[in-house]
């Protein structure tokens, strides 16, 4: 009598498919104008002859509004206005938060006329 053999299979690795990420139309567009973006500021590289990294800054926040629409020589620089006008920003937010405070506890502060105390 001939003895059986055990059939034994191997397994099969099952091969695993790589996920395709749908790129969404704004993506697109933005990938398209090679566009920066920092801090919700848009910088669009606009180079010539003389300044070949030069940026544009094309939009940003109601806090940044005093810089869209300039020109700078790189995006360094421009990111250093931007950092400086987030400071400010923050700063101001302090400086307000601070006079509450000192209101809060009776205390009236000596210089008030630059700083709001109310919330708009």
């Amino acid at each position: 009598m001939a003895t059986k053999k055990k059939v034994t299979k191997k397994a099969v690795k099952p091969t695993a498919k790589k996920a395709v990420k749908k790129v969404s139309k704004k993506a697109e567009a933005i990938a398209k104008v090679k566009a920066n973006k920092y801090k919700r500021v848009v910088l669009e590289p606009i180079g010539n002859e003389t300044f070949p990294e030069m940026v544009f800054v094309a939009a940003g926040p109601s806090w940044a509004s005093s810089i869209v629409g300039k020109r700078y020589v790189n995006e360094g620089r421009a990111i250093a206005i931007i950092e400086a006008l987030d400071a400010e920003k923050s700063i101001a937010k302090g400086a307000k938060a601070v006079t509450k405070e000192l209101l809060a506890a009776g205390v009236t502060p000596l210089d008030t006329t630059d700083i709001e105390t109310e919330d708009k």
